[in-house]
């Protein structure tokens, strides 16, 4: 029965092997990898001169994302205004491998790339809207193709269009929605801060969904937020700590968002006294509150400077 197992199991790893076929060389160390490097150096000095030496005139330029199957690629001297009119309208201009991963230069054996090197590039990409502030930064990746004359004559691009998507809606003022001076959930969160104020526990959190979000400014960015406990235990603890003399209000609006969910904002004035040493300390909050179709808080947002109350 061993000798079965062990003869089954050499049969498996021939069969393995046999599927395998070697179809050219990788390296991380090749003259197409320094051309790629000489692109950066060229694009990142808007030199049209030596992107003009580097890039073929049969050059071809894709998007890895594009599904219009009727698209003409990019040429050669669309190449080079497109990096001229980058610098023109953007800032900080810059592209650049990853530093957390290197390009691999591939050589194929097989005849439809034979006599060129096809580079796979990770790379980080820094551009910013002159006009509209919008930051295009962002990993890509690039797939280029290098002859046997050091030139570029093929690249691929895959990266997030959602900046540059952003960009055309910036181009003209759009409505995203209402702004509402009152409103039913305006008075939700009054009631609130007012309760918050007035050590009314018994009604401090009628208004709040079971399942609340909690965050803000005392967390630390990607943790996870509080529920509707944490936020009890946060009240219970400060208040161990301070006297809330007042919390006055100084603006409140609810935006009534198209493109995402609704919300209240508001800035108060709060005025407490250190229970340590009776200090008087007065700070800015604001609140943001997302509610459900029943009026209920569904997230709680706080921003204050905690550095105040020292």
């Amino acid at each position: 029965m061993k000798n079965k197992i062990l003869l089954i199991a050499f049969f498996i790893t021939i069969s393995l092997n046999a599927q395998k076929k070697k179809n050219g060389n990788i390296y991380n160390n090749h003259p197409a990898i320094n051309v790629i490097e000489n692109l950066y150096s060229a694009m990142n000095a808007n030199d049209s001169e030596a992107l003009s030496k580097i890039i073929s005139d049969d050059f071809k330029g894709v998007s890895g994302e594009q599904m219009n199957k009727d698209a003409e690629p990019q040429t050669k001297a669309e190449f080079i205004q497109q990096v001229n009119n980058a610098h023109t309208i953007s800032k900080y201009y810059n592209v650049r491998k990853t530093s957390n991963s290197y390009p691999d230069a591939v050589e194929y054996k097989d005849e439809n790339f034979s006599g060129v090197t096809w580079v796979y590039s990770w790379e980080y990409f820094t551009a910013v809207g002159g006009t509209t502030g919008i930051d295009y930064s962002q990993p890509r990746h690039t797939q280029y193709v290098v002859n046997k004359n050091n030139q570029v004559v093929f690249a691929r691009y895959y990266l997030n269009q959602t900046p540059y998507t952003e960009t055309q809606k910036s181009q003209r003022e759009l409505e995203d929605g209402e702004v509402y001076s009152h409103h039913p959930n305006i008075n939700t969160v009054r009631r609130f801060v007012k309760a918050l104020q007035y050590n009314d526990d018994e009604n401090l959190f009628v208004d709040f969904s079971e399942n609340v979000n909690v965050n803000g400014l005392f967390n630390d960015w990607g943790a996870d937020p509080l529920d509707l406990e944490g936020l009890r235990n946060g009240f219970k603890n400060f208040k161990s700590n301070f006297e809330i003399k007042s919390m006055d209000n100084m603006w409140i609006k609810f935006f009534e968002i198209e493109s995402g969910a609704d919300f209240v904002q508001s800035w108060w004035r709060v005025s407490v006294k250190r229970k340590s040493d009776g200090k008087d300390i007065v700070f800015p909050v604001m609140f943001n509150h997302n509610f459900n179709e029943d009026g209920k808080i569904t997230r709680h947002w706080e921003s204050w400077n905690q550095a105040k109350l020292q």
